[in-house]
């Protein structure tokens, strides 16, 4: 998997408007943090199962998490 950095977050941000809490550090989202997006499977959409189990492209759910926490980069870190 590649991930892809997007940030910094802003104060507008939903994941700091809405208080979420990264999946790998259980820590809230702030203003300034560099995250992305985590796919975990196809959820409960038929087509996006089928195409998963054929081993096909599929569109995925995803959890957002910081980007250290996923690829253990610092934030300066491409």
């Amino acid at each position: 998997m590649t991930a892809r950095k997007m940030g910094p977050l802003d104060e507008s941000h939903p994941c700091v408007q809405d208080r979420t809490i990264c999946a790998g550090c259980h820590k809230l989202f702030a203003p300034g943090d560099y995250v992305t997006l985590v796919p975990i499977g196809p959820g409960d959409d038929i087509v996006e199962r089928a195409k998963c189990r054929a081993g096909e492209v599929y569109n995925a759910v995803a959890t957002v998490a910081h980007w250290g926490c996923v690829t253990g980069k610092l934030d300066h870190d491409a």
